[in-house]
């Protein structure tokens, strides 16, 4: 029986925050996509969990504040404050995140956040010419 969005997102973010991105795999589609807009690029599933293990690996402490999700038929949409520890500083990232669900599992993702908040993992946003 196929997970509802709910469930399927709650495990997602507590897999993320304990750091467990063995466990993030099976909650994605074989053929998810995940856009971000600092990059402007969807990366596939095996991208996606190296780069959610290189975020786990750089930041400790890591809570998700969720400050209000709706849930809709075939996906939902989620706002949410990340917290924790990265590089000696703190971290808060406002973040929204649109997820696509089919079958129990999340196909589609659009992540949006302000690149400044979250310089302390991947480093400043190079200047545009």
């Amino acid at each position: 029986m196929a997970r509802d969005t709910e469930s399927l997102l709650d495990e997602f973010f507590a897999a993320v925050e304990n750091g467990d991105i063995d466990a993030v795999g099976p909650l994605y589609a074989d053929s998810v996509e995940v856009w971000h807009n600092v990059t402007g690029v969807a990366i596939d599933k095996a991208a996606s969990l190296d780069l959610l293990r290189f975020w786990c690996s750089r930041v400790s402490g890591i809570r998700y504040e969720v400050v209000e999700r709706r849930v809709y038929d075939g996906g939902a949409v989620q706002r949410h404050v990340i917290h924790g520890e990265a590089a000696g500083e703190v971290l808060e990232a406002s973040i929204c995140i649109v997820f696509h669900v089919a079958d129990g599992v999340i196909t589609k993702i659009y992540e949006y956040l302000d690149p400044a908040a979250v310089a302390a993992v991947f480093g400043p946003r190079p200047a545009r010419a």
